[in-house]
């Protein structure tokens, strides 16, 4: 959808990413900002209870990602959704806890995971509600569609949840890894073309675990997935615009966007924001602490506005450097909103 539209026709966010161009008013969205911080989210999912449940419910998905935007005006809507989405599609028994969070039946082999072709009618949910949130989203505002890199992923299905030390993918066989890899590359194409062919006109790639790997294996395991997802999106799509965020990635990340191809990069917290605008040439997004946001607006407000003097005359999109947190007060959310802006 987006990909046939001339530049200027785009969303905003849209726009500065496929041009590579400041914008006379820096757009500004949040990662995670469809979920656990809003009151509207806890209302609208009191009839569900498990969390996978909610990601196939179409009515429910366009609705939760609907609210950020009626809220608080955002540039961007992104799909409620999860980055394990694809890893249960594939066969993975995926379940969430309150207050641990994902929790996964560790797969043994690449055997475990299903066949690809069934990610295109287990999908089949998601891309109907993002083709009614695009129908619903004004057009002057992007919709963003995701997934998880194949690393995150992997590294989730292999260890059964969120483990930072690794233990049982370091015991796996490197070539049954590089198979799983390669499953979860394939299957994550399809979803992402699928995606934009309902109607998003943005992805973004999380590769939450990116930090964990030194530089020899992110080469491997982040940067050649990476780039062959973005190379199959391409193919069919030309400039599409593809945001990467290797989180933690560190000195990594300029590797990271000069050898992937994607088309902008979003920043962790961690990223001192003096390297990015010297090593970075490529729209950056980033990348406020969501620990000011939630407890120090003052310091929050601080912060931003030496980021936006930073990146002033770049091509630059405001968003954290992580995901909002639940105690995150929507006082403070609307605070820091009207900040950029009124900036």
């Amino acid at each position: 959808m987006g990909s046939s539209k001339l530049v200027k026709d785009k969303p905003l966010i849209a726009k500065i990413i496929t041009s590579n161009e400041p914008s006379e008013k820096v757009p500004i969205w949040l990662m995670r900002q469809a979920g656990r911080s809003l009151p509207e989210y806890h209302k609208a999912i009191r009839s569900t209870i498990n969390f996978m449940d909610r990601c196939y419910n179409s009515d429910l998905v366009t609705e939760l990602t609907l609210q950020p935007v009626r809220r608080f005006d955002m540039d961007a809507a992104i799909i409620f959704s999860d980055i394990l989405v694809i890893a249960h599609i594939l066969g993975c028994d995926v379940s969430f806890e309150k207050g641990i969070g994902a929790k996964i039946t560790p797969i043994e082999t690449s055997k475990s995971l299903k066949d690809i072709e069934e990610v295109k009618s287990k999908v089949l949910p998601i891309l109907n509600a993002v083709s009614m949130i695009r129908s619903k989203l004004s057009e002057d505002k992007s919709l963003i569609g995701f997934a998880g890199g194949p690393w995150t992923v992997t590294s989730y299905i292999v260890e059964g949840g969120s483990h930072k030390r690794l233990s049982r993918i370091k015991n796996f066989s490197t070539l049954d890894l590089e198979k799983i890899i390669e499953k979860i590359t394939k299957a994550t194409i399809v979803y992402l073309i699928k995606q934009i062919e309902s109607g998003v006109d943005i992805v973004q790639l999380f590769d939450s675990n990116a930090g964990m790997l030194p530089k020899e294996l992110f080469k491997k395991y982040i940067i050649e997935p990476t780039k062959k997802i973005v190379s199959a999106i391409r193919g069919n799509f030309g400039n599409f615009p593809i945001i990467g965020f290797p989180r933690c990635a560190g000195n990594l990340y300029k590797d990271y966007c000069e050898q992937t191809g994607i088309s902008a990069v979003s920043i962790d917290y961690n990223v001192p924001i003096e390297w990015a605008k010297a090593n970075l040439n490529i729209p950056i997004q980033g990348n406020l602490h969501p620990n000011l946001l939630a407890y120090n607006i003052e310091e929050a407000i601080k912060e931003a506005k030496r980021i936006m003097d930073f990146f002033k005359d770049l091509p630059f999109i405001f968003n954290l450097g992580h995901g909002v947190l639940p105690e995150t007060p929507v006082e403070n959310i609307s605070e820091l909103i009207k900040f950029i802006k009124c900036y």
